[in-house]
């Protein structure tokens, strides 16, 4: 057997999110953070980019309307990327806290141009920005058993992905990759864990 690498679901993810922001925000700006962060961590989830490609968003790269997202990837190439809705909420909630002189920008696509997820300087988010805010969130709700990283949410959606039916073409182009060999990787954890489920169901029913 494969050793599996560690992947999180969908109902223990919304869970831990919803927790580690149930807390109010009072302090000024804090709000906004706080949707940031929820809206960053569900980007990651929904769509298993990696972090530069995080960190190379534009408010004009997303369509609030339809939920597609412009993701770069090496060499540049431009992929889309359809949201779900809780992930299109969330980001919907985030760009409602971003300040007017964004979000009229954002009206007329002049400030298309600005970092989706930004400073308050509209400084571009860094990786060492990105580890962070996953740092502070795995501290807030404490979970350091299943470690939530932006690696382990891209594994997480590629099996989701090839789960569900997805073909290995499909996923090579959703992921940005050059070649099929990260894909056969996915492939082989994908068998590993439909067989893990297998042999779970047989001893269940013994």
């Amino acid at each position: 057997s494969v050793p599996l690498p560690h992947l999180v679901s969908p109902v223990p993810f919304e869970r831990v999110v919803r927790a580690g922001f149930s807390q109010k925000a009072k302090a000024p700006g804090a709000k906004r953070l706080a949707a940031r962060h929820q809206a960053l961590l569900w980007v990651f989830f929904d769509t298993g980019i990696t972090v530069s490609e995080a960190c190379a968003f534009r408010v004009a790269d997303l369509d609030p309307q339809t939920g597609q997202l412009r993701v770069r990837g090496k060499g540049g190439k431009e992929r889309q990327m359809a949201l779900g809705s809780t992930c299109l909420s969330h980001l919907r909630a985030y760009l409602r806290q971003m300040d007017q002189t964004t979000r009229s920008g954002l009206a007329s696509r002049h400030a298309g141009g600005d970092p989706l997820f930004g400073s308050q300087g509209k400084q571009p988010l860094t990786k060492n920005g990105v580890t962070m805010v996953f740092a502070r969130f795995r501290k807030r709700v404490g979970i350091s058993e299943t470690p939530i990283t932006p690696q382990i949410l891209r594994h997480s959606f590629a099996l989701r992905y090839l789960q569900a039916g997805g073909n290995p073409q499909g996923l090579q182009e959703l992921l940005g990759y050059e070649g099929m060999a990260p894909v056969r990787q996915y492939l082989r954890w994908s068998d590993q864990v439909f067989h893990n489920e297998m042999q779970k169901g047989t001893e269940e029913g013994c």
